[in-house]
This record gives C-alpha cells, sequence and structure tokens, in this order.
C-alpha cells in the first residue's frame, strides 16, 4: 500500500524551550496554544448522490417524513435527487435545492425506466416509499438496489417483504417495531431496520393568537373541548367511529370535532359519504367541521384540546407524534407502533374499544388556557443513513480505524505506535474526523504507507457517519475500531451500521462512558441508549484491569505499550523535573505548580520542564499557569512530537490526571529509566506500585503530599536509582509495544473468533488477571 501524500502544513508548533517572565506570561504564553494546520490530511468523501423515490407528495406522514429528512439533507449541502411518481392537487411543497424528478404525462413504467437509466451503476441504494414491487422491480432489473420503508400495518402494505431478494434491497426500513416484527413474521429475507421519526412542529403551535383565529373561524366558542382528528380521509383513519364517540362525548361535556383532512381518491369519497351519513343520524353534524386538508397544520394544533385517533390499523402515526410535540393530549387506538411512544399525555385504549369509553376518557379533558412547548430533540437525517452502506468497489481494507483528530496526546500517539507497527501484517485505514493541531502522528502513518483520511469535510455527526459508512462499504471493511470517537458518532454508527460489520471501541478511560451517558435525551430520540450501544459492540477495551466495565459490554483488557529507551545514565547534577503531555486542567498543572513552588524555595536551581501544547479551548488556562510559574525555574518546552526530550536526565516525571487511562507520558517516563511520581487515577494504580516502581499518590493528592515525594527523589538518591530501574523492568516485561501489537493483532484479525481472542491475549503477560473476553 502507498503511503498517502499529505499537504505540507503552513504551521508549525515551537519546540524551542522558553522560560516564563513577566514579559513572557502573556504573548509568549500564546505559542503553547496549538493551531490547526491546514489540510493535514486529505479529504476522501465518497458518499453518493442522496436518492429518493416516492409516490407522491400528498400531506400524508410518510411525505411529510420524506420532506423534511431532505429539507434537512439539503441544508446541510448534500446533494440530493427526489423523483415522485405521481402529482397531487394538494400536495408538500419540494424541499428548497432538491433536485426534482417528477412524472410528467409518461406512464409509470417509462417514468421508472428513465429513473433506472439515469441512476444505473450509483454507489449507494435508492431509498423508496409507498412504491408497489412491481415498479420497483425496474429498478433492480437494471442493477438498482432499493432500501424500501415500510410506513403502514401489514393491512395496508403496498409490498410483499417475502419477495424482496438481498442483491436487489440490501436492507428494508419499517417505521415502527410492531411493523419490523411483521415483515419479518411474514417471511422477509432481508435484514429490516426500525426507524421511528420524530416530526417537526413548529411555533405556531404554540400561539395563543393562532388558537383563537381558528376556534373564530371555525365557529366554535372559547369554552368548548375542541376534539382533533388529522388524517386523509379513508377506511384505515374510521371518522365515523369518531362520529359514534362524539355521539356519546355530546351528552356530557360542550364539544366539537375537527376532522383536518381532505379525500385523495374515490376510496375517500365513499368514506366521507359514510362519515357524514353517520353524523346526520347521530344528529351530531353541527359538531362536525371538515375544513379539509390544512396547511400547516400547527395552528389546528394550537386551537384543539386533544387529539383523537380511532385508527383501524397503523405504522406510527405522525399526527400522534405531532400533537405530543405540540402539548396535546392524545387518545388513541393501540394499534401498530402506537404503544411505541413513551410519553404520559398519551391514552391507549384497545382498538376495538366501546365508543362510550372512548367519549369518557375525552370528557375528562381540560380546555386549554395556556400553550406548553415539549420539544425533545429532532434527527431528521437518520434517514440518510438507511442507505450509507455502500456496494464494495475495491476490497482493500480490513479494518478503519477512526480517531477524532491527530493532536497531541496519549490516545493519539498509542494509535499511531499501533497502527504504524501492524500495519505490515493487516490491511489498515485511519480516518480522522476533525482537524488537527500537529502534524507529526499524520507524517508518521503516511511515512509507514498507512492510507489516511478525513471521510468528510464537517466533524458534523451525521455527516461523517454517512460518510464513514459509505466509505467502510466501497472498500470492503469487515472492522470499525473507534479510538477515542465523539459519544455521538459511536451511536450513530452503532445504531445504522450493518449487522455483519464489527464494531470495536477503544475506550480511553472512563470519562468516555460518562459522555455517553451525557447524551440521554439525544440517545432517546435515536432509539439507541448506552445500554443498547455497548450492547451493539463487539468488545469493548479497556486500558486497564480495574476499569468498570458497563453492562452488556463484552470487555477485554489492552494495556498501551511503548517502545524500550535507553536508560538514562546518571542524575542530573541539579534537580530537574519532568511533565510530559497534553496542557489540560485534566493532567492537574496548576497542582502541579503549587507544588513545585516549596520545591523551588528549598532549591533555587531546580527546574520543572512541561513538554506539551494546550488545544485552543483551554487558552485561559495556559495563560494562568505562566502567570502562577513567574520566576519559578518552570520551563515551558511546547511541542516534542518525537520524545527527545527522554534522552535528557531527569531527577524524576511527574504524572497527575483525572480518569487516566494507561498513561503513555508514564509509560514513556519509566521505559527511558526515569522515575515517575504520580496519582493512583485510573490505571495508573496497576503500574505504579507505591515504593517498588514509583511514588504512587492517592488520586486525590494534595500539593504538599506531592511536594513532598519531589523532595524525596531529590535528597535520596540510592532510593531514586533503585525505582527508576524496577519502573524500567516493569515496562519491558508488562508494556513492550510488541506485547501491546500482537493483543490488537489478535483482536483485529479479519477472520478471528472469540476463541481465538481469548488464546492470543491469555498468552501475553499482563500484569492483571482480567486480560480476557468477557461475554456479554
Amino acid at each position: 500500500m502507498l503511503p498517502t501524500p499529505l499537504r505540507p502544513p503552513t504551521e508549525r508548533l515551537p519546540a524551542a524551550p522558553w522560560r516564563s517572565s513577566k514579559q513572557q506570561t502573556g504573548d509568549r504564553a500564546l505559542d503553547l496554544i496549538a493551531r490547526v494546520v491546514p489540510d493535514l490530511v486529505p479529504l476522501a468523501d465518497e458518499r453518493d448522490t442522496l436518492r429518493v423515490l416516492i409516490a407522491s407528495l400528498a400531506l400524508g406522514g410518510a411525505e411529510r417524513i420524506v420532506v423534511e429528512w431532505l429539507g434537512a439533507e439539503a441544508a446541510s449541502g448534500r446533494a440530493c435527487e427526489l423523483a415522485v411518481l405521481h402529482q397531487r392537487r394538494y400536495a408538500r411543497p419540494a424541499p428548497p435545492g432538491v433536485v426534482m424528478l417528477v412524472r410528467e404525462g409518461e406512464s409509470p413504467c417509462v417514468f421508472m425506466q428513465g429513473l433506472a437509466r439515469r441512476w444505473r451503476g450509483a454507489c449507494a441504494p435508492v431509498s423508496t416509499h409507498l412504491m408497489d414491487d412491481e415498479l420497483l422491480a425496474i429498478l433492480w432489473q437494471t442493477g438498482v438496489c432499493c432500501v424500501p420503508v415500510v410506513h403502514n400495518a401489514q393491512e395496508g402494505w403496498r409490498n410483499d417483504p417475502r419477495l424482496w431478494r438481498p442483491e436487489h434491497v440490501p436492507r428494508a426500513v419499517a417505521c415502527a417495531g410492531a411493523v419490523r416484527d411483521a415483515m419479518l413474521a411474514h417471511g422477509c429475507r432481508v435484514p429490516v431496520l426500525t426507524l421511528r421519526h420524530r416530526p417537526q412542529v413548529r411555533t405556531l403551535a404554540f400561539d395563543m393568537g393562532q388558537r383563537r383565529r381558528i376556534r373564530a373561524e371555525l365557529g366554535i366558542a372559547p369554552q368548548t373541548l375542541l376534539v382533533l382528528a388529522a388524517g386523509a380521509i379513508k377506511p384505515q383513519k374510521d371518522y365515523a367511529r369518531a362520529i359514534e364517540v362524539l355521539c356519546h362525548l355530546a351528552t356530557t361535556r360542550d364539544a366539537v370535532l375537527v376532522i383536518a383532512g381532505g379525500v385523495l381518491d374515490d376510496a375517500g369519497l365513499a368514506e366521507l359519504d359514510r362519515v357524514m351519513d353517520a353524523a346526520c343520524a347521530a344528529r351530531v353534524s353541527e359538531r362536525l367541521r371538515l375544513p379539509g386538508f390544512v396547511d400547516p397544520i400547527e395552528p389546528y394544533y394550537a386551537a384543539a384540546d386533544v387529539l383523537l385517533n380511532v385508527s383501524r390499523y397503523e405504522g406510527l402515526s405522525m399526527a400522534v407524534r405531532e400533537a405530543l410535540a405540540a402539548g396535546l393530549p392524545v387518545v388513541a387506538s393501540a394499534v401498530g407502533g402506537q404503544g411505541e411512544i413513551s410519553d404520559s399525555r398519551l391514552t391507549l385504549l384497545p382498538h376495538d374499544a366501546a365508543p362510550q369509553a372512548v367519549a369518557s376518557l375525552l370528557a375528562r379533558q381540560a380546555v386549554r388556557s395556556t400553550l406548553g412547548a415539549s420539544m425533545p430533540p429532532r434527527l431528521p437525517r437518520s434517514w440518510s443513513l438507511t442507505t450509507a452502506w455502500q456496494r464494495m468497489h475495491s476490497a482493500d481494507t480490513d479494518t478503519l480505524l477512526v480517531t477524532a483528530n491527530l493532536n497531541a496526546g496519549g490516545a493519539q500517539r498509542s494509535l499511531t505506535n499501533l497502527v504504524t507497527h501492524l500495519c505490515a501484517a493487516q490491511r489498515l485505514a485511519v480516518a480522522v474526523c476533525d482537524v488537527s493541531t500537529q502534524a507529526a502522528f499524520a507524517e508518521a502513518l503516511a511515512a509507514a504507507g498507512v492510507r489516511l483520511f478525513r471521510p468528510a469535510a464537517t466533524a458534523e455527526p451525521f455527516a461523517l457517519v454517512d460518510a464513514l459508512l459509505a466509505w467502510a462499504g466501497g472498500h470492503g471493511v469487515s472492522t470499525i475500531c473507534l479510538w477515542n470517537v465523539a459519544p455521538r458518532v459511536k451511536l450513530l454508527l452503532a445504531r445504522f451500521a450493518p449487522a455483519g460489520l464489527r464494531l470495536i471501541d477503544v475506550s480511553p478511560g472512563h470519562y468516555a462512558f460518562e459522555e455517553l451517558e451525557a447524551q440521554a435525551a439525544w440517545s432517546a430520540a435515536l432509539d439507541m441508549t448506552p445500554r443498547d450501544y455497548y450492547a451493539r459492540l463487539d468488545a469493548l477495551v479497556l486500558k486497564y484491569g480495574a476499569a468498570p466495565a458497563p453492562p452488556d459490554a463484552r470487555t477485554l483488557v489492552i494495556a498501551n505499550g511503548v517502545a524500550l529507551r535507553p536508560a538514562r545514565a546518571e542524575l542530573p547534577r541539579g534537580p530537574r523535573f519532568l511533565v510530559s503531555g497534553r496542557v489540560a486542567p485534566s493532567k492537574r498543572l496548576e497542582l502541579i505548580i503549587e507544588a513545585w513552588l516549596p520545591v523551588r524555595a528549598r532549591y533555587p536551581r531546580a527546574e520543572l520542564h512541561i513538554v506539551g501544547v494546550a488545544e485552543p479551548r483551554h487558552a485561559e488556562y495556559v495563560k494562568g499557569l505562566a502567570a502562577r510559574a513567574d520566576h519559578s525555574g518552570v520551563v515551558f518546552r511546547g511541542a516534542m512530537p518525537a520524545l527527545e526530550f527522554l534522552a535528557e536526565n531527569f531527577t524524576a516525571a511527574v504524572v497527575l490526571g483525572t480518569h487516566q487511562g494507561s498513561p503513555n507520558a508514564l509509560l514513556e517516563a519509566m521505559s527511558a529509566g526515569i522515575p515517575v511520581i504520580a496519582n493512583a487515577s485510573g490505571g495508573t494504580g496497576e503500574i505504579i506500585q507505591d515504593d517498588r516502581t514509583g511514588w504512587l499518590l492517592p488520586e486525590d493528592c494534595s500539593a504538599a503530599l506531592l511536594a513532598q515525594a519531589m523532595q524525596e527523589s531529590i535528597a535520596d538518591a540510592p532510593r531514586n536509582r533503585r525505582l527508576a530501574a524496577a519502573g524500567r523492568a516493569f515496562v519491558i516485561v508488562h508494556h513492550g509495544m510488541q506485547a501491546m501489537v500482537e493483543r490488537y493483532a489478535a483482536l483485529l484479525e479479519p477472520k478471528r473468533t472469540d476463541r481465538t481472542v481469548r488464546q492470543a491475549i491469555d498468552a501475553q503477560p499482563v500484569q492483571s488477571a482480567v486480560a480476557s473476553v468477557r461475554s456479554a
């Protein structure tokens, strides 16, 4: 594999050391802030045009889903095509920025043949909605794959899922879990994904002025209970039964039924006649309002006091979801996916419940005097990910490693160490989600012949995951390994990756679990909880044995490994301490400087060398550190990614942290024969044994305790040498580079099995007894 060419960086980070002074703590401190290296990693966005085919843009739930989805994608700059088979008198407007392909005078078959020619050779499948199988077969015959979306319960299906073949339909989508279950029970042989849409509800739904206007136009008094039913008039909706409910309700409440929906075809006309006959027979016609199709619908939600849905069958009613989001209570039939909606304002009744029982529930509802918003997160772009996986065009990669960036940090160094050592034996590629602030790791990967790319020009989660799945499918990837990736990207990948794609998460520390748990509202909108995420993973790699493993995760421990370095020849002539790694609050540098001041007071020629830079978000933190370190022997040395400073003599290295994994700064210092003073955070407590392989302080150690350890390392030279030698020996046995590479090689092996992974990992010397795969 040839190295991926990298564009030369336009900015370099300072490597020369500098000492803090009053003149330097301002502008000079800014030199310790990392800067983005433009165009460092080449862009390889392999997403195809987003293609959607729908029967029409009638004012229905399925059509609303498509319009909201494509509108959101087009607004993000995505290329989209929408083909519409039938034009309707009452139709939703096309989303801005979407290329429209609308049938004019030709027959449906001729129109489909034209689409087949246009879309022949497309890498990604077409998302299809409300289309008959006979017409879809015209696309299949020319090699165009489809992802059909089933929007209704079985009674309303336009397709026979038993007839779908995987080469034509790589995946199907159901609007609710109940619909998916019915498809599989019917004999569907292709994978079926459930995707429950949350519709957009605009602010008109919470406007008291709109409430008064609509009620006045319909002749409804302010204190009258307005019961709203929404959707086209057709037999499925059973509005004649709603008339029966109204008849019973009117005996106890001053109530009006408003049906916001019109007629689409002859069956709808017949149903309208049935509704009117029922209203006249029950003598409630004066309590019935038929405004027809209304757009926008939100003013009617503002005007209403309760939504009634008495459908005979449903997939997942968009009107029910809209009403709940608009703050309305809902009384609905427990059909299809209605029971999958979690909301305290939703009351479900059997579809054959007596009209009196339904009327009794409605009679308890109050006439609203205030309108409250209930706007949970919406993720319409999730629909794009149902078609993201592309057909393979180049089987050249087995494992795709995905990382947030290639900044200066322990996670990125571990990734670079692993990939540059493993790439000769396995076909690897590295996807970088966002911009990076140093060139060293990217250059090392490229020099080793590793394919390195940015899958999308933005780190926005939907675009990123869409592009990652497209690239993975096109290149025959069998495993995606997540290496320090944002929680929303993790959740999206786990939700939409094909079942046959292995997912592995290499967790940098316990904080990654907390980040995932913090996405509660977002993951609820996605229908992918953290627990679901861990259950979907093929493996969760922890950095140390005592890490609290999440439930349902298949976990194994692979500690970091580092290259062995020549041991230092002797102690420095004067006290000289090292701190290396990212300059960030989690590294507790303010505590280190606080502890350093009394050490410096006792040893006026002592020096504290801080190697590393900070990300831009920590600029103020760096300025504060520089000011506190003024005239105190602190040497800020900036970025030194080649670790050349490890060849120097230091009295000890100080490594503090919060939520540590298996700190590279700790291991690198030990491998060079530098004794370490560290706090017992995360995996550090499994590496440092107090007074045996270093100084181990409590996780929340004080500045006084740290200062005491630093002074001991100066005063007791024999102990210093003993701990340095023991620490180096420990790294040789337990944290060598080759041992780490072999463990990952076993895990990432394309043809590996759980048994071979256990054997490969258990055969390696590990300091804890937990380096084994745990079955979920």
